[in-house]
């Protein structure tokens, strides 16, 4: 584990999210502080026949190499999305890449169509943090969070955010773009906590020192772990302003993603 990040508690963790849906294919491109990624997944309409990922931007040496277990899911049913799920276990996936390869296959009818989710979780202050997701522009939730369990809007009071989310998100919002965009926003808290540490200098935190359960993504997962490499100036402090994200502009000099 790092140390604490002396910086905590006056920053803001963003994240956006785009998808858009052409005839044959659903692009997805996802970029925050830890991350950036491109998505591509090809079908015929019933199924998907392929997955193209570009891993822009990662954490660990490791990370790309989960590029070939999100592949899995070519051939499977666009209309099955429990099974699309189950293909893609999380110790042998990148969440990231997972998370975007689901919204793809679920957007495959939506032709035409483009949806961009602007996510931002303040840094914990007095205990309690605020977690914001606006679509294509617009509030959509704000919910106010201690001890990682949402303490506001009222009707979703004492309901965690960590584990035993999607249990019950999948009952209380059901389904559409009110269940996509709620975990989202849950996805955005979770990789916020990464803002409390700090990884520097990165030679002495490969992955393998974190503490993470076995198996919580690819990288941690046993195979990938011994070897699993922070990655120098791949972490990025977007507090101040989104609109750099998404354009996934790259130093060529270190090969990471400066802002």
């Amino acid at each position: 584990m790092g140390l604490p990040n002396p910086g905590y508690g006056a920053g803001i963790f963003r994240r956006r999210l785009r998808w858009r849906a052409m005839a044959g294919w659903v692009e997805v491109e996802l970029e925050d502080s830890n991350h950036g990624f491109r998505l591509r997944l090809h079908h015929d309409g019933c199924r998907v026949t392929g997955v193209d990922v570009d891993p822009v931007r990662y954490p660990f040496t490791t990370c790309p190499e989960a590029s070939l277990a999100v592949k899995r899911i070519v051939g499977a049913s666009l209309v099955d999305a429990a099974k699309l799920r189950e293909s893609l276990p999380g110790g042998e996936n990148c969440t990231h890449m997972a998370d975007m390869a689901l919204i793809a296959a679920a957007h495959a009818v939506d032709v035409g169509m483009e949806r961009l989710y602007d996510i931002a979780v303040n840094d914990e202050r007095d205990g309690v943090t605020t977690a914001r997701l606006e679509c294509d522009g617009e509030l959509l939730y704000e919910w106010r969070v201690r001890a990682n369990a949402i303490e506001s809007p009222a009707e979703l009071a004492g309901r965690p955010l960590m584990r035993g989310f999607y249990a019950w998100a999948a009952q209380v919002f059901g389904g559409g773009t009110a269940l996509e965009a709620a975990q989202a926003l849950q996805r955005g808290f979770f990789v916020a906590q990464a803002r409390r540490y700090s990884y520097v200098p990165v030679e002495r935190y490969p992955a393998i020192t974190d503490g993470m359960p076995t198996g919580s993504c690819y990288s941690y997962n046993t195979g990938a772990v011994e070897h699993a490499l922070r990655i120098r100036g791949s972490v990025r402090d977007y507090s101040e302003s989104s609109e750099c994200l998404l354009h996934f502009v790259t130093n060529p000099e270190s090969g990471a993603v400066t802002s």
